[in-house]
């Protein structure tokens, strides 16, 4: 994501068995990342990708062991 030099935004969503639980996007202009949790629904900014990271493994553990 942060290597690519096109302007348009870069976004991944993460899923669990099937489900959407979560999406990050990136946005260059301001070099930082966004995180939406779908559920609950929440939306986080970061400027480093290993916090994106940890809370992206938080939304599909929570998810995981919410059933």
């Amino acid at each position: 994501m942060m290597h690519d030099d096109s302007g348009d935004p870069q976004a991944r969503e993460f899923m669990q068995f099937g489900v959407p639980v979560c999406k990050v996007t990136f946005n260059r202009e301001q070099d930082q990342f966004i995180v939406e949790r779908y559920e609950p629904d929440r939306r986080m900014i970061f400027d480093d990708l290993d916090l994106v990271a940890i809370e992206v493994y938080d939304c599909l553990y929570d998810f995981r062991h919410s059933f």
